[in-house]
Order: C-alpha cells, then structure tokens, then sequence
C-alpha cells in the first residue's frame, strides 16, 4: 500500500468572510481521474475532473476580467490603395454569452478607415485578433469585414 500523502490545499477568504478550500486528490482508483474539490464554509462541496476545473477556472478568469489587451491587423483597401495598420488596444472584455462578431464590431471597428480624405470613397475594411491575452486565446484569428 502507498504511503499516504497529503493532498494540495488553496484556502481563501472570500469579501464576506466566509472561506473556501480548494484540494486535489490523486489516491483515486485506478483509471480514475484525481477530483478537484471545492468546499465552502456552509460545507457545500463540488467536485471536479482536472479539466473541468481547468474550464471553471478559465470561466471565472474571463467574468473577472473587465478589459483585455489585444494587437489587431486592420486593413482598408481603397479602389486605389490598400492601407495595413497593427494597433495594440485596449478594449472591453467579451463576455462568454457575447457573440464574437458583435463583440469584434462593438470594440475593434473603431480602428478602420483612413480619415475624411476617404469618406466618400468605397472600401472594404477588416479587423484581424493576432494576439489576445491568456483565457482570450480563443479570439486569435478572428476576422471581420465590411463594405461600405
């Protein structure tokens, strides 16, 4: 029989007070995964495989944070010339519930266009995600475009 082990323990105070204990147990059956569990002071206690923790825990990172920085790729391509800036921004945070494109839209279309000297002119216009910060990842590579 192995030799018990103690298992990892993170605790925390929450802003009301209240703790909550996260552990890990790995002395689980064979061809089990380990349990991340998560007990709070009212002796509530779920449980998680190490990837859905890893989800949970990546779902709590992006409903905590409020803005994010990203570097874009937008393009403004003219009758006459085609105009490729890369901008690093700082924008708002899509929300899990938040369609992308809408998101992409509301935050990123801002940085098209070349100016009045263009106004009237038609253009197709794209905005490209190349870099977006840990837990965003899934927004790298997205593109959007319009013609107007």
């Amino acid at each position: 029989m192995p030799a018990p082990h103690a298992s990892p323990v993170t605790t925390t105070a929450t802003r009301s007070g209240a703790r909550v204990v996260v552990t890990r147990t790995d002395d689980v059956r064979d061809g089990t995964e380990p349990i991340i569990a998560v007990m709070s002071d009212s002796a509530d206690i779920m449980a998680f495989t190490p990837a859905t923790a890893l989800d949970l825990a990546r779902m709590l990172a992006r409903a905590a944070t409020t803005e994010i920085a990203v570097k874009i790729r937008v393009t403004n391509s003219y009758p006459d010339a085609t105009f490729t800036h890369v901008y690093d921004v700082t924008v708002p945070a899509p929300r899990d519930d938040e369609y992308a494109d809408d998101w992409c839209y509301d935050h990123l279309w801002q940085y098209t266009g070349e100016g009045p000297q263009y106004a009237n002119v038609p253009a197709a216009y794209e905005v490209e995600i190349l870099s977006a910060p840990i837990d965003f990842e899934h927004l790298i590579g997205l593109k959007v475009d319009s013609y107007g």
